[in-house]
C-alpha cells in the first residue's frame, strides 16, 4: 500500500466555489422572507400591527403559520450563510471575498431583524 493514501486528509472535499454558492443559496430564502415582511409595510400602510401580521403569515402555507416558525427558519438560513461564507473567505478571488462579505453583512442584518422581531 502506498504511505500516501494511509493519509487523512483535513481539508474540505468541496471547492471554496461551491461553498460560496451554497452560502448564497441559503441566503435566498430567509431574504425572501424578510423582503416580503418589508413589502407589507409598504404596499399596507394603514394596518394595525396584528393586521400586518394576518397578512404576512397568509403568505405561508397552513402549517407554516407560526411567525416564530418563520423566524427561526429565517434565522438557521441566515446562520448557515455565515458559516458557509465564512468557509469561502480563502479564496484567492476578490470578487468571491467581496461577495462572500456582502453575504454575511445582508445575514446579519437579517439575523437581528428576525431575533428582534421575536423578542
Amino acid at each position: 500500500m502506498n504511505p500516501k493514501s494511509k493519509k487523512m486528509s483535513t481539508s474540505s472535499h468541496v471547492s471554496r466555489k461551491i461553498t460560496a454558492a451554497l452560502a448564497i443559496l441559503f441566503l435566498l430564502p430567509a431574504l425572501v422572507i424578510f423582503i416580503m415582511w418589508s413589502s407589507i409595510g409598504l404596499r399596507y400602510s394603514g394596518l394595525s400591527a396584528s393586521d400586518q401580521m394576518d397578512v404576512y403569515t397568509g403568505y405561508f402555507p397552513g402549517w407554516l403559520r407560526d411567525i416564530n416558525t418563520i423566524h427561526t427558519i429565517s434565522i438557521v438560513c441566515c446562520v448557515v450563510a455565515i458559516i458557509l461564507a465564512a468557509r469561502s473567505f480563502k479564496k484567492h478571488l476578490l470578487s468571491i471575498r467581496v461577495l462572500m462579505l456582502l453575504t454575511v453583512l445582508a445575514a446579519i442584518f437579517i439575523l437581528l431583524f428576525d431575533i428582534s422581531q421575536m423578542i
